[in-house]
This record gives C-alpha cells, sequence and structure tokens, in this order.
C-alpha cells in the first residue's frame, strides 16, 4: 500500500498547502483593507473596524491547515526512508485525525459566520458616534463592503478548507490501515518462522534413539 499512501498523503498535503495559503493571504488582505480605510478616514474621526469572529476562526483555520502540510511531509519522509515501521505511521495517523476533526470543528462556525455576518463597522468624531447612514454612504463611495459572503478572500477561506479536511480524514484512514496490516503481516512472519528445539525437545529425541 506504499504507493496508497503516498498518494492520500500528498493531496492531504497540497490541501493543507492551500488552506494555509488562502487563510494567510486573507489576513493579510484584511489587515491591509483595514489600515487603507482608516488612512482615509479624515482626522479627528476615529474609524473601528471589529472582525474578530472571523479573524479568531480564521487564524486557528490558517495554524492547522500548515500544520496538516508540516505532518504530512514528515510521515511522507519517513515512509520513504524508514518503511519498515508501523508505530511511527500509527502515531502520525492519529496526528492527522486530529487535525482533521481540530479543522472540521473550526469551519463550522467559520463557515456560518462568513454566510450570515457583517463587520462591525463603527465611526466616532470627537467622541459621538456618527449615524450608520453616513457609514453606509461613505462605504458607497469608497466602493467597499462589511459584508463577509461578498468579500472573494473570505470566501475562499470559507469554502477551500473543506477539502483539506476531507483528504486529511482519507490520509488518516489510510496510514492505519497500512500499518494494521503491516503489524499484521509481521506478527504473521514471526509465528511462520521455523523455531528452534527446545530443552524437552532434545530430551525426547535422545529418549527415543
Amino acid at each position: 500500500m506504499k504507493s496508497t499512501v503516498l498518494a492520500a498523503l500528498g493531496m492531504a498535503w497540497a490541501w493543507g498547502v492551500i488552506a494555509g495559503g488562502v487563510g494567510l493571504n486573507a489576513l493579510i488582505k484584511s489587515n491591509q483593507e483595514k489600515s487603507r480605510l482608516r488612512a482615509l478616514v479624515p482626522s479627528p474621526t476615529v474609524l473601528t473596524i471589529d472582525t474578530n469572529d472571523v479573524f479568531s476562526s480564521g487564524v486557528v483555520v490558517t495554524t492547522v491547515s500548515a500544520l496538516i502540510a508540516v505532518i504530512c511531509t514528515l510521515t511522507i519522509i519517513h515512509i520513504v526512508f524508514f518503511p519498515a515501521s508501523s508505530r511511527i505511521d500509527r502515531i502520525h495517523g492519529i496526528m492527522l485525525a486530529f487535525c482533521a476533526v481540530w479543522l472540521f470543528v473550526t469551519m463550522i462556525p467559520f463557515t456560518a459566520f462568513v454566510a450570515n455576518r457583517s463587520a462591525d463597522v463603527t465611526a466616532t468624531l470627537n467622541g459621538v458616534a456618527l449615524p450608520s447612514s453616513l457609514i453606509d454612504r461613505a462605504e458607497r463611495t469608497l466602493g467597499v463592503t462589511r459584508v463577509y459572503k461578498d468579500i472573494s478572500y473570505l470566501r475562499l477561506v470559507a469554502i477551500l478548507p473543506w477539502f483539506t479536511v476531507l483528504f486529511t480524514a482519507i490520509a488518516a484512514g489510510v496510514l492505519f490501515t497500512a500499518s494494521s496490516r503491516a503489524t499484521a503481516t509481521t506478527e504473521t512472519h514471526i509465528e511462520e518462522a521455523p523455531k528452534s528445539p527446545t530443552d524437552s525437545d532434545t530430551h525426547a529425541t535422545i529418549e527415543k534413539e
């Protein structure tokens, strides 16, 4: 099953890199967009953009995806250079299964946030809150939106890591299967190995002679 295991790990690695990449891209673009909008607001107006819901879960999605890619890399190296050890493969399978569940649990709220929520945008002038109608008009003038589902880089993070969950779970299952087969094969070889004569067998042979 070596080729199957490597193929499954390769797919999980690729999607881990993709999900980590789009997550990192979203974090960078989000910070850049916030900085750009704050720079456009004339002083002494203070603009506050709260995106803590998608930011916190997005950081976890990015981190776990990168971790999956790292684990897959280490597992591939181990299989290529140390193919005889099935115990490490099982440990790596457990780690990938844990990461798949962790990413799945994180993607549920993140996807819900992107589908249903918007950034909380407020502006104050000399400590007095500006009306939301004025903020909405400014958004239309600048051509920006606070609605998460209308932001392309957030939609990518809400979609692509689901494939990472799927292929990571598949890779974990394939590792478990390969490790179990390797263990069973090893035990069979041990049972079928020729046994050296015991003392009792030697004694019985002497008496018979």
